[in-house]
């Protein structure tokens, strides 16, 4: 029934009336060709919208907070080496330079890790206010630090301010550490969500795919009656359909390299979920390129080459001009159907 619906056949009476037949095509063509377009588009733009959101938003704030999350921990672990927290005695050094350089610097790392993952635009509003509370804390954090420092000459007053400290650190449900934990699950959540199967582009796709079914129809039953009726063989109908398969390829194209880039977003949350600090973590096993920092630095790295392949800017041209010369080629479509029924169009008015 299509293929006689899309070829204009009649059992009983043969082909249709060729000036009705043309004009009918001539509308139902490129809007068919617009639909199957608007769809296909619309399931491209729904892919490409969620990789530009865990390319540029959530992948920098996990990383942020990795870093935070691991500079506190090796903040603290230095606080308590300088200070002689875990029953050793403190480096000789300490009486004369405190703390030192060290410390603060990894304080100060934090904070502004802190800062950044707020302004990726990653976070909720609600999370956005998690981090600041997380901020406020790492400042109390650091000022029983130095409390406890500026009291290293009596032991009960540098352990009292070190207890505190810890317990502002890592040592409740709501310490700084437990929360930037739980921040990033939540994210590595969102992340996974934003990867995986989502209801629009399914139904956009199947949409389109039966949409491209009846435009191949009915461009085939168009070739056939042009043919039969008319006794033209030009390949120029079939020409204009060249441009949808066009679209086909390049969104297609564009969606699987999207695809993958999600996953390798994905990949790195859980890589970046893995780092921790090693027990003794002192500067020796921490700041070299088989630390902590340097590891939140790597997957950091190796996301952005294998993201760098996707050019979202580049894919995003692509598509927008395949569109265009889809849309360019369902109006040339409808124009050169004008010129082969304008004829028997006339034809018919004068008769009626």
């Amino acid at each position: 029934m299509l293929w006689y619906w899309s070829s204009g056949r009649d059992p009983v009476r043969g082909r249709k009336h060729t000036g009705k037949f043309l004009f009918s095509r001539m509308l139902m063509l490129p809007a068919v060709t617009f639909t199957v377009l608007a769809l296909a588009g619309t399931a491209y733009f729904d892919v490409h919208s969620r990789t530009e959101e865990l390319r540029g938003r959530y992948a920098p704030a996990l990383v942020e907070l990795a870093h935070a999350r691991v500079s506190l921990t090796l903040a603290q672990a230095e606080a308590e080496r300088r200070l002689g927290a875990r029953g050793g005695k403190p480096p000789p050094q300490s009486d004369l330079v405190g703390l030192g350089e060290r410390y603060p610097s990894l304080v100060t790392a934090a904070s502004q890790s802190l800062n950044n993952a707020v302004q990726t635009g990653a976070l909720s509003k609600a999370q956005e206010q998690e981090t600041r509370v997380i901020s406020g804390l790492v400042v109390a954090y650091d000022y029983w630090i130095d409390w406890a420092d500026s009291h290293h000459d009596s032991r009960p007053l540098c352990r009292a301010g070190m207890e505190y400290a810890t317990t502002l650190l890592r040592g409740s449900p709501t310490a700084v550490l437990n929360r930037i934990g739980a921040l990033e699950t939540r994210l590595r959540a969102s992340v996974a969500e934003l990867s995986g199967p989502r209801t629009v582009f399914p139904v956009t796709a199947s949409a389109a795919l039966l949409a491209t079914l009846v435009l191949a129809f009915l461009f085939a039953g168009l070739l056939d009656y042009v043919r039969a009726r008319l006794r033209v063989r030009s390949p120029l109908p079939a020409l204009y359909a060249l441009p949808v398969l066009l679209v086909f390829a390049v969104l297609w194209t564009g969606v699987t390299v999207q695809h993958r880039a999600q996953q390798d977003v994905e990949r790195s949350a859980a890589r970046l979920g893995r780092i921790s600090v090693p027990r003794e973590a002192g500067p020796e096993r921490s700041d070299g390129p088989d630390g902590p920092d340097a590891a939140v630095e790597k997957v950091d790295s190796d996301l952005a080459g294998r993201l760098r392949g996707t050019h979202p800017g580049m894919w995003m041209l692509a598509s927008v001009l395949a569109l265009a010369v889809g849309a360019a080629g369902a109006v040339g479509c409808g124009f050169a159907l004008r010129q082969y029924g304008r004829e028997y169009w006339k034809i018919d008015w004068r008769s009626a």
